[in-house]
């Protein structure tokens, strides 16, 4: 009855009106280790309680790990009696009794076999009878080449062959089994965090997410000084999560960020530009860590408090600042993931899918190419006044007009990828990153941002409000027009 009553008193202080939610991701392994035998659940109850989690997504399969849907079922109501929601999920990845793993570098699966669509198939239509909303997790992709693919792709590239793939294959494999079985059940489709190489394994978040009810967002940047993950900048998660809600528009309502390769702070790094991108829901994962405790669970308890004002802040403003034109499918040449660096260099990015013909600033790199109309929009906007620089590499392949200011910045190429044996993330650390603050006083001025300060400072409009949010370990001194403001170490500090 205590515990009832301890939940209940919880739940109330995340209801509906609350602009900021937390849930945990249970894989079906953390659902067997953790919430099958009662002393257990009721441990991992205590843990998701102290980091207010309101909600838990049960995971069904995970390749060769399952859970019964009967178990799931009652699973759910023994954790509503404990005052949390579920969902269920999915993590459509290979195993010897599931799916059948593709030709390639990447355990993904392959997406022509039989028994891969029949295994899909089967899960969403005996799922959704449980639950009323289910999560696709990341692994909705793939790097394909067997035989079946390259005679299925014709005279197709891959990258347009795969996207082909997944899409055809959304309704006829997760949307109407799971409907045939519950019609108003909510799917959700989660996009990770690799946004410049979604077209090259089959997201299309332009088309898919015309298939679901939501768009959850990957935010899991890690540690940006580690190999294994990808030298990631944690402005990634920022980015990510708005230009997918530019192409999605207003179906994205969730960032989903892990624990893996963080130390604390960059944890709740995490965190904070997932709240400061617009989330309404941090979706922790997974419940294995949450359970077994990291270093970064004291430092998120004590700033749920400032990251739920900042969200009922930050929710519903449009962005103001530097646009940066990247089209859906568009492929980044030099310039991968330059947004998330330009933002470490306190540049107010505004990430936008479509041309930004009403913006006075803007910023065009390789991936504005994909636009075929690029040129006489540029041409037409530079008649409004409006200031629109372009990197080098994106000169290097059109002819840019008089005017034009030249940005002689570049990131990774396909050949760093090649070189280093990534596929994802970013290849390699870049020095640029660690230029002085003179230089990046000047890159700001060049774009008509009024801020002096030295990099890893990152900058946000949002209406009338701006903030300044501190990678560094140091405090320091900053001018943000014409006003001298401290930035203390790893803090967000609102301008007004």
């Amino acid at each position: 009855m205590r515990n009832l009553i301890t939940a209940c008193l919880f739940c109330g202080l995340l209801c509906a009106e609350d602009p900021l939610k937390v849930s945990v991701y249970a894989t079906a392994g953390g659902i067997q280790k953790y919430l099958a035998a009662p002393e257990s659940r009721q441990h991992a109850a205590k843990a998701m309680r102290e980091l207010g989690v309101a909600r838990v997504v049960l995971e069904g399969r995970r390749g060769d790990e399952y859970v019964p849907p009967e178990t799931l079922r009652e699973l759910r109501g023994r954790l509503s009696v404990l005052g949390f929601d579920s969902s269920g999920g999915i993590a459509t990845v290979p195993g010897r009794t599931f799916g059948v793993r593709q030709q390639g570098a990447l355990s993904w699966l392959n997406w022509e076999a039989a028994a891969t669509r029949k295994g899909v198939e089967e899960f969403f239509n005996a799922n959704a009878a449980v639950f009323d909303e289910l999560v696709v997790d990341d692994f909705y992709c793939t790097m394909d080449t067997s035989p079946e693919s390259e005679a299925a792709r014709g005279g197709r590239d891959w990258s347009q062959y795969r996207r082909d793939l997944l899409n055809g294959l959304i309704r006829p494999m997760m949307i109407d089994p799971a409907r045939q079985s519950k019609p108003g059940v909510r799917m959700v489709m989660k996009f990770p965090q690799w946004y410049d190489r979604f077209h090259l394994f089959g997201y299309d978040p332009a088309r898919m997410s015309a298939f679901f009810d939501r768009v959850w967002v990957g935010t899991e940047v890690r540690n940006p000084r580690t190999r294994r993950m990808g030298f990631v900048q944690p402005t990634q998660g920022y980015m990510n999560y708005r230009w997918l809600t530019a192409v999605t528009g207003g179906k994205v309502q969730a960032a989903w960020f892990d624990h893996i390769e963080c130390t604390a702070q960059n944890f709740v790094d995490q965190a904070w530009q997932s709240v400061l991108a617009g989330a309404r829901e941090l979706v922790l994962f997974n419940l294995i860590d949450v359970v077994e405790g990291h270093t970064g669970h004291a430092l998120l308890r004590k700033a749920l408090p400032d990251m739920q004002a900042a969200a009922r802040r930050v929710q519903g403003k449009a962005l103001r600042g530097v646009a940066f034109y990247k089209p859906p499918n568009s492929d980044p040449g030099d310039n991968g993931y330059l947004m998330d660096y330009l933002g470490m260099l306190g540049i107010p990015v505004v990430p936008v899918s479509t041309y930004p013909s009403q913006s006075r600033v803007v910023i065009l790199g390789e991936q504005a190419a994909h636009d075929p109309g690029l040129l006489e929009k540029v041409r037409a906007h530079l008649k409004t006044g409006a200031r629109i620089a372009m990197t080098a590499s994106l000169m290097e392949r059109v002819r840019a007009p008089d005017g034009v200011i030249r940005l002689d910045l570049r990131t990774f190429s396909e050949q760093d990828y090649r070189d280093a044996g990534e596929w994802l993330l970013p290849p390699r650390e870049l020095a640029w990153l660690d230029m002085s603050r003179e230089e990046a006083d000047a890159l700001r001025k060049s774009l008509d941002v009024d801020l002096s300060a030295p990099a890893r400072i990152a900058y946000y409009q949002f209406g009338q409000d701006e903030a300044l949010y501190s990678f560094r370990d140091d405090d320091v001194s900053v001018r943000v027009k014409g006003k001298t403001v401290t930035v203390p170490a790893h803090a967000l500090v609102w301008l007004r």
